[in-house]
């Protein structure tokens, strides 16, 4: 699961004392085994892990603040980033059982003036992310306002039309965030507040009403260099500014998010019906993807064909997943706020491992990078990257030519062109950093760009040395 997600921060906490700060658990040869992959892996951040309704794992490892010693406890707060969609997805069904509105209405029953071009998107479009709308259209501290971001939203144009192909959006989030309060007449923190969180159990979840003592506050940290806290970015004073709000930014503890996903599995918050669409699995993440969007959620099954129900979130320095493997009974829930420790690389293990299976530490990426070398699957690699700086198309053109292949029902030249050109983007240029791995059929290399944290980039290959397949990462 990989998403362009959100950074996660406060202007101000109002410092007071914490509640009883709960016991680290490690319960059982389960949880010794957990606790063990963790520790040998060299993880910083908080991890959970629950079977059958029996938490055997929820602790801290390494340190949330370096320069204070500070280390990472069962309670200390866990930047969830995209993980915030779900909450706001739950907010629209909740509006729904209130009869304040269906996923069926089109935005124009909450929006004035908007546009003929967007005027058929649904509230069910931006929940799956096929309204057609590009991912974002201000920086997650820029001080854009609630209309001001709804006016840019509106001034776009649009990828596809509305109800078509799937485009992972922060803007369609920060867009249903609007109309939670249009729809409810109150903030969107407060209504979640009063309508979710405190009814599940979640005293500690949100963007400011929550008053965390600031030692709980991990410090963030990019390749190694401090990053900041979340009491050090600017925000609004009633929380983050638009283009985060509703999409991230929200921040939780592993006890909170455990108590939503008991409050998930019954009629606390939402009722079946309401919780079934949560979880539907509408459309599929990508041509050939392996996993389907529902609302704030994705759908997955697994390698012993259960269901997965899964979400993660992260802005480059801070990450977090959230994993329901709903018919094996097993919760995952991790956190961390290091780029080179990422929350995703370990959940998916420690899921494996509650599920039975043995599972090797791996060590830290950074430790494990080695020089890409001279051979025809390096070569190849490093002339991508050497085309790809060009940013030029007819230079990209005739590399494909040369050196790629195109699979019956795969994505067009066309595509390929708006891919490649959003990548320039995003990207900027590209650096190779080292080799992390490399097999017979594959390399997965890290790669610095210049516009932007850094990523794994996946190679694919095919017996006579082509590139049959990229997988990029964000890291």
């Amino acid at each position: 699961m990989v998403r362009a997600l959100a950074a996660l921060t406060f202007a101000s906490v109002v410092s007071v004392a914490a509640a009883e700060a709960p016991a680290p658990v490690v319960s059982g040869d389960l949880g010794a085994k957990l606790d063990h992959y963790l520790t040998a892996s060299s993880y910083t951040g908080a991890a959970f892990v629950a079977k059958d309704g029996k938490i055997v794992l929820m602790k801290g490892y390494g340190l949330a603040d370096r320069e204070a010693k500070r280390p990472w406890g069962p309670d200390t707060l866990v930047s969830i980033g995209s993980i915030t969609k779900q909450f706001t997805a739950a907010a629209i069904l909740k509006l729904e059982t209130e009869g304040k509105l269906k996923v069926e209405d089109p935005i124009t029953k909450f929006f004035k003036d908007v546009p003929e071009d967007k005027r058929g998107i649904t509230l069910h479009m931006l929940l799956t992310h096929t309204a057609g709308l590009d991912s974002d259209f201000a920086r997650d501290y820029d001080p854009v306002g609630r209309d001001e971001y709804v006016k840019r939203i509106f001034a776009s144009k649009l990828r596809s039309a509305p109800g078509g192909e799937h485009f992972y959006a922060n803007s369609g989030y920060s867009l249903l965030a609007a109309v939670v309060e249009i729809a409810s007449g109150q903030p969107y923190e407060t209504y979640l507040r009063e309508h979710l969180f405190l009814p599940a159990g979640m005293k500690e979840t949100g963007y400011k009403a929550p008053k965390w003592d600031a030692s709980r506050v991990p410090a963030g940290y990019l390749d190694g260099n401090r990053w900041g806290t979340m009491l050090e970015k600017p925000w609004a004073p009633d929380g983050p500014f638009w283009a985060l709000r509703g999409n991230g930014g929200i921040e939780s503890t592993l006890s909170d998010l455990w108590a939503w996903s008991r409050a998930l599995d019954g009629d606390t918050v939402l009722n079946a019906a309401e919780r079934k669409k949560l979880f539907t699995p509408y459309v599929k993440e990508g041509p050939g993807a392996d996993s389907s969007y529902a609302y704030g959620w994705a759908v997955f099954t697994t390698p012993w064909n259960t269901k997965l129900v899964a979400h993660d979130g992260g802005n480059g320095v801070f990450s977090a997943d959230f994993r329901r493997y709903v018919d094996d009974g097993i919760v995952v829930i991790t956190g961390s706020n290091d780029s080179t420790s990422k929350a995703f690389k370990v959940s998916g293990p420690l899921g494996r491992i509650a599920h039975g299976e043995d599972i090797s530490a791996e060590p830290k990426e950074a430790a494990t990078l080695k020089p890409l070398g001279d051979s025809p699957h390096a070569t190849l690699v490093k002339k991508f990257v050497e085309t790809f700086n060009k940013h030029d198309l007819d230079a990209m053109h005739a590399f494909r030519a040369a050196n790629m292949i195109s699979r019956p029902g795969g994505p067009t030249d066309a595509q390929r062109d708006e891919v490649t050109q959003r990548m320039w983007g995003d990207f900027g240029t590209l650096t190779i950093v080292g080799l992390i791995s490399e097999d017979d059929e594959s390399m997965t290399v890290r790669v610095k760009p210049a516009n932007a944290p850094p990523a794994r980039f996946g190679f694919l290959f095919t017996p006579d040395n082509k590139l049959g397949g990229l997988r990029i990462e964000g890291d």
